[in-house]
C-alpha cells in the first residue's frame, strides 16, 4: 500500500485533532479536580474560611463569580431571591446534600410533614416548653453556668419531645454536657470534609466500637442510632404503637394507615435519616441564636434594661405564665430575636442548585442547563445597604415603623419551597426562651469576649472560643 502526501497530511492532521481533543479533556479534568480541591483547601484546611474568601472575591470581581467549572456564586439580594423563590424552580445539587443523607424521600417527607409544624400544632406543646424553661431557671441558679451546652441541651429536649415523644434529657447532664451534644459539634467539620472527599463516607460503615475508638467525641452518635433504630423498628413492627404516644411525633405523619395502605411508608433507613435531620436542624438553628442573642443582650447593659423593662411592663407577676402568643408581640423582644437570628446566619454556606431547565437569567447574567447556582445568607443577612452597621447588634432596627420591610431579608430559615418546615417551633423556641430567661433570671456575663462568640462556617456555625458562661441568680424584680 502507498501513502500520498495527502494521505500522510490527512493521518496527521486527525492525529492533531485527536492529540487537541485528548489535550483538552486532560485539561478539563485538571481544571475539574484543582477547582475542587481550591475550595476543599478553603473550608476544611482553613477551618470554614471559603465563604470570608467568597467576600474578597466579589469584592475585586464584583456581583458574580465562578467557584467551580459549572458554578456560580452571585453575592446581590435580587440574584438570592431568584435562585430561592417561593416555588420550586431549580432543583438541590445531590452531591452536596448526600454527606448530610438527604434524598428524593427527605424532600417528599418534608410535604407530609407540613402539618406536624403548622401554628397550631406548636401551641398545643407550649406547656411541653415551658416545663423545660422552668427547669433552666431552677437547676442552674446561683453559680457559673455553660449557657452555650445549655441552649443546646434546651433545645435538643423540645425538639426530641416534640418530633420523637421521647426527651433525650440534655438539662440533666453534668454541665449541660450530654453526649449527643458533643457528638453533634464535631460531627460539622467531618461532614464538611465528607462533602469534598466522598471516600470518607466509608467512617460510617464502620462498627460502632471502631467508631467510638477513632473519635469518642462521636459517641453520642452511636448512642443516638441505637436509640432511633430500636424506636423505628418497634413502630414499623406494630403501627399502632403509635397511638400510645402522648402527642403527634414526626412519625404519625411518616407511617400513616394511608400510606401503610399504599406501601408508601418510607424505608427504616429513611426514616433514620428524617429523624437524625430533624435533632440536627432544631437543636442548631435555634441554639445558635440563642447564644449570639443572650451574649449581646447581656454585653450591652443598654439593651438588656430596655428588654427587662419591656418584659415586665407586659409581665408584673411573674408567677403568672405568659403565653408564646403574648410575648410575640412585645416589639423589642421580637427586634432582639430577629438580630440574633440575622447575626447567627443559619446555613452558613451556599446552598447549591441545579438549573435543569432552560438557560435563565439571574442578575444580568444568562445561566445555561445544567450549571450550578448559590447565593449565601450572610450575602442578604449582613448587607450593609439593607442593614446599616450590619455587624452592629442593633434590635431597634426591626421596631421602626418601616422596618416590616426588614423581614422579607431575614432570610435565616430561607424562603423557597423547602424553607425550614420546623418554623413555627423555631419561633416558639425562641420567643419562650428569651422571654422566659430575660424575665425570671438575672444573668451576668462570666469569662465570655465577642471573639468568643465569633464562629467558623460549616454548614452551620462551628465555635472554637470559650463556651458562652453567665452567672445566674433568680431575678428579684
Amino acid at each position: 500500500m502507498s501513502f500520498t502526501s495527502t494521505t500522510v497530511k490527512d493521518f496527521l492532521l486527525q492525529r492533531s485533532y485527536l492529540e487537541l481533543s485528548l489535550g483538552l479533556l486532560a485539561l478539563r479534568v485538571v481544571y475539574v479536580v484543582l477547582a475542587r480541591l481550591y475550595q476543599a483547601y478553603y473550608e476544611v484546611w482553613l477551618d470554614g474560611g471559603f465563604v470570608e474568601h467568597l467576600e474578597q472575591l466579589h469584592t475585586i470581581y464584583g456581583p458574580v463569580i465562578r467557584v467551580r467549572p459549572n458554578e456560580l456564586h452571585f453575592s446581590s439580594p435580587e440574584a438570592y431571591f431568584a435562585i430561592y423563590p417561593s416555588y420550586s424552580k431549580f432543583t438541590k445539587e445531590p452531591a452536596f446534600y448526600k454527606c448530610f443523607g438527604e434524598d428524593e424521600s427527605s424532600q417528599k417527607a418534608e410535604e407530609i410533614l407540613n402539618p406536624l409544624f403548622s401554628r397550631r400544632a406548636i401551641l398545643k406543646l407550649e406547656g411541653l416548653v415551658d416545663l423545660f424553661i422552668e427547669r433552666l431557671a431552677t437547676e442552674y441558679t446561683d453559680k457559673p453556668a455553660n449557657l452555650f451546652r445549655g441552649l443546646r441541651a434546651v433545645t435538643m429536649d423540645i425538639v426530641t419531645a416534640y418530633c420523637y415523644a421521647h426527651s433525650f434529657e440534655g438539662l440533666s447532664a453534668p454541665n449541660f454536657n450530654h453526649p449527643i451534644l458533643v457528638a453533634i459539634e464535631s460531627a460539622m467539620p467531618i461532614m464538611t470534609a465528607t462533602k469534598h472527599f466522598p471516600i470518607l463516607n466509608v467512617l460510617h460503615l464502620l462498627p460502632d466500637w471502631a467508631t467510638s475508638l477513632l473519635n469518642p467525641d462521636i459517641v453520642g452518635v452511636v448512642q443516638l442510632r441505637h436509640f432511633l433504630s430500636k424506636q423505628i423498628d418497634g413502630i414499623l413492627a406494630n403501627p399502632a404503637s403509635l397511638n400510645h404516644m402522648n402527642h403527634e411525633t414526626v412519625y404519625h405523619h411518616l407511617v400513616t394507615p394511608e400510606l401503610l395502605k399504599s406501601q408508601q411508608v418510607p424505608s427504616k433507613k429513611s426514616l433514620m435519616e428524617e429523624a437524625l435531620a430533624f435533632l440536627l436542624a432544631g437543636t442548631d438553628t435555634t441554639s445558635n441564636a440563642m447564644v449570639i442573642g443572650f451574649f449581646h443582650v447581656l454585653n450591652n447593659p443598654a439593651i438588656k434594661k430596655k428588654l427587662e423593662s419591656e418584659l415586665v411592663a407586659a409581665w408584673p407577676d411573674k408567677d403568672i405564665p405568659l403565653s408564646y402568643e403574648q410575648l410575640e408581640k412585645l416589639p423589642y423582644l421580637t427586634g432582639v430575636i430577629k438580630e440574633s437570628l440575622r447575626l447567627s446566619l443559619g446555613v452558613t454556606v451556599p446552598l447549591p442548585r441545579v438549573n435543569d431547565a432552560a438557560s435563565v437569567v439571574i442578575d444580568g447574567v444568562t445561566v445555561p442547563p445544567n450549571s450550578i447556582v448559590s447565593s449565601g445568607v450572610s450575602f442578604v443577612l449582613l448587607n450593609p445597604n439593607i442593614f446599616p452597621d450590619p455587624h452592629v447588634f442593633n434590635p431597634e432596627r426591626w421596631t421602626h415603623a418601616d422596618s416590616k420591610l426588614l423581614d422579607k431579608y431575614l432570610v435565616v430559615f430561607s424562603k423557597g419551597p423547602r424553607s425550614c418546615i420546623a418554623i413555627n417551633l423555631a419561633w416558639a423556641e425562641l420567643y419562650l426562651m428569651f422571654g422566659y430567661s430575660m424575665r425570671m433570671l438575672d444573668m451576668t456575663l462570666f469569662e465570655t469576649s465577642a471573639a468568643d462568640v465569633a464562629f467558623r462556617y460549616h454548614t452551620v456555625p462551628v465555635w472554637r472560643g470559650r463556651p458562652l458562661q453567665a452567672v445566674i441568680k433568680p431575678q428579684t424584680s
